[in-house]
């Protein structure tokens, strides 16, 4: 590789990335002849310079969280002649990145970088414009995201992620939902569909204890009611690494899908909001080359 642009979000992990970044430059820059660093002011600002520069180079490094990565995966993902991409994980979760088996400590994440173990991974396409690693959602997830207070993620981190979901399923809020998948469907009331690529939400493993980076399929999990019933059966899929089985849930596989709501509902895709139900999702099958870490587990597909 000759040229690597590193993008930078000073603003993640309280700011702990630029810390590092003197030593992360000095150890790249003996690694490979070009070396961009770039540091954002506001968002959109990597994805621009993805869209610009990106082809260009041979490796673009997310330094950042679960948004950074987002922006520069989804832009990486509109290239046709696209890079390596890299994750030096600097947020509060960081899902995607633990998804490839990424060390937390960013000195380590920089060690696995510069081994330069390449796969390549699936990612979620929805509506032919926009782009997942880890998940899209509506309904409950949408929910439990949107009430976390900004200060207690940054102090609590995943454990904001509970105490959100706990108060939610109190009180879960119902819609009317038509599902369509390769083999299957689905109409009647919902109160939350998720739709996995990585394993992790939150910081923790998900709904998908078998979910594979590599498979050309997307994993689907289905509430149809937040019954005591199905999050029994959710949280003990952690420790069994079964699927969750319940009355109230429904899981598949599936290539593509269709989905309509009633009323329409808020999406979160990787943390990101801002769209509205109805939504056509596909799989695109090993879209991206990953550097990665050495040691990923058989259910990521590694």
């Amino acid at each position: 590789m000759e040229r690597v642009d590193l993008i930078v979000n000073p603003a993640a992990g309280q700011g702990r990335l630029l810390e590092h970044l003197p030593r992360i430059t000095r150890r790249l820059k003996e690694r490979f002849p070009t070396v961009n660093i770039r540091q954002t002011e506001k968002p959109g600002d990597g994805a621009r310079w993805v869209e610009n520069e990106g082809g260009e180079a041979d490796l673009v490094i997310a330094a950042g969280g679960d948004g950074t990565v987002h922006e520069l995966a989804n832009a990486l993902s509109l290239l046709p002649d696209r890079p390596r991409f890299a994750i030096l994980p600097g947020g509060t979760c960081n899902d995607f990145s633990r998804a490839v088996g990424m060390e937390q400590d960013i000195p380590a994440a920089l060690d696995q970088i510069l081994q330069g173990w390449e796969r390549k991974v699936d990612v979620g396409m929805v509506d032919g414009e926009r782009f997942f690693l880890n998940f899209w959602g509506i309904g409950l997830i949408t929910q439990v995201s949107a009430r976390i207070d900004g200060k207690n993620k940054e102090r609590y981190g995943r454990l904001a992620y509970y105490l959100s979901a706990a108060q939610n399923l109190l009180n879960p809020c119902s819609f009317q939902l038509s599902v369509t998948w390769d083999d299957g469907s689905f109409e009647g009331e919902a109160a939350m569909l998720l739709v996995g690529n990585g394993s992790y939400i939150g910081g923790v493993p998900g709904f998908f204890p078998h979910s594979r980076l590599d498979d050309g399929r997307l994993d689907v999990l289905l509430v149809k009611e937040a019954s005591l019933d199905s999050l029994w059966s959710m949280l003990a899929s952690h420790v069994t690494r079964e699927w969750p089985e319940s009355d109230d849930l429904l899981y598949f596989h599936t290539r593509s899908l269709s989905i309509q709501a009633e009323p329409a509902q808020n999406i979160d895709c990787d943390g990101e909001k801002g769209s509205l139900t109805p939504s056509e999702i596909r799989n695109l099958s090993a879209h991206l080359t990953i550097l990665a870490g050495e040691k990923v587990s058989d259910e990521q597909g590694y």
